[in-house]
């Protein structure tokens, strides 16, 4: 009896709903909009924030990625065989040019010097006695020759006698950073073994490709901005544009040079080349003002003489700390900069202009 009760509650309750539903209680949404804002009532424009823009010159900047590159690294060789003696900096250590870096043995090295001052003493005293006889007749001139070429060579063994003391002495041939050293007291190295690595930081490169499209506009001499990884933007140089491409990717490289006195910038970061390459027409305006169309269209909506609502599409050519640089606009525009989320194009608004 109960479950016979429920069935027939259930129908009646079903035929009701449908009942109501044919009956049309339900009513559209421009039936709620009409009785919301009331059945023939004209509906007042909305009204915009609106400001005034006009084109300004800007240079246009190509951004290519790149890297940080030292602008010299030169490893340092033996000049001389020998031991190693004393190892005079370490890894990470600003040098100067000629510094010492590595020393070796002293060996028998000064007592080949002293010998070879010795004997340059004597050729010396035998080539001024050869003079004398000569002046006073008694010395032929194959005899002068025979003793001048004597001294000559006495003095190139002098000469390399220095050199080779000289040369246990390892200097570093340019400026810059200790980057590696590969050798330690103890060990015994040959003439032309690898000692140590020196890199120059000041200034660094960064280095960049760029494709062809684009090649002809860059040029060196131009000043431009390097973005590092830690979003610091500094400035910067074209120093070098390749003239052969890369076969792989048809891009040529291009180099932008840093000041970097206190070394801070490290070789081997990411970063980015931001170069000039042609003065254009844009707006710069907030990014607030940015919208974005039903195809996903980036647009900037805006009205007419008629205070209707228009949407250009843009191009962002670049930004700043007060507003981004778009592109491909009329050169006059009253942008819309409140309201704008809320009208769509071709619809009439209200305009009111913004006072600072």
């Amino acid at each position: 009896m109960k479950l016979a009760r429920s069935w027939t509650l259930t129908l009646i309750i079903t035929f009701g709903a449908i009942l109501w539903m044919a009956s049309g209680v339900f009513i559209t949404d421009d039936d709620h909009e009409n009785t919301l804002r009331g059945d023939g009532a004209s509906v007042p424009p909305l009204n915009v924030r609106v400001e005034p823009s006009v084109a300004e010159s800007m240079t246009n900047r190509l951004i290519l990625q790149g890297q940080t590159l030292a602008k010299r690294k030169v490893t340092v060789r033996a000049e001389t065989g020998g031991v190693v003696t004393d190892v005079l900096l370490k890894r990470g250590d600003k040098v100067k040019l000629g510094a010492s870096l590595i020393r070796l043995a002293l060996e028998d090295r000064e007592a080949r010097l002293t010998e070879a001052t010795s004997l340059l003493e004597e050729r010396q005293v035998q080539y001024q006695a050869a003079q004398s006889l000569k002046q006073s007749g008694f010395q032929a001139e194959t005899e002068m020759a025979h003793a001048k070429a004597a001294l000559d060579a006495a003095k190139s063994i002098v000469k390399l006698a220095e050199l080779e003391l000289d040369r246990i002495n390892v200097k570093a041939p340019i400026p810059g950073i200790l980057n590696s050293r590969l050798v330690e007291v103890g060990d015994f190295v040959a003439r032309g073994d690898p000692l140590a690595t020196v890199v120059d930081l000041d200034p660094i490169r960064v280095v960049g490709l760029v494709s062809e499209r684009y090649l002809g506009q860059v040029q060196v001499g131009k000043a431009g901005e390097v973005r590092l990884l830690d979003n610091t933007q500094v400035k910067a140089t074209v120093t070098y544009v390749g003239s052969v491409a890369s076969e792989s990717t048809r891009t040529f490289p291009v180099e932008m040079e840093i000041a970097n006195p206190q070394g801070k910038i490290i070789e081997g970061i990411t970063a980015e080349l931001h170069l000039p390459i042609k003065e254009v027409l844009a707006h710069k305006i907030a990014p607030s003002a940015l919208s974005l169309l039903d195809d996903g269209t980036l647009s900037v909506k805006a009205i007419d003489e008629a205070s209707v609502v228009v949407a250009h599409p843009v191009r962002i050519l670049g930004d700043s700390s007060d507003g981004i640089w778009l592109g491909d606009l009329p050169p006059n525009l009253s942008v819309i900069t409140v309201g704008h989320e809320f009208v769509k194009p071709g619809e009439k608004v209200t305009a009111v202009t913004h006072s600072p």
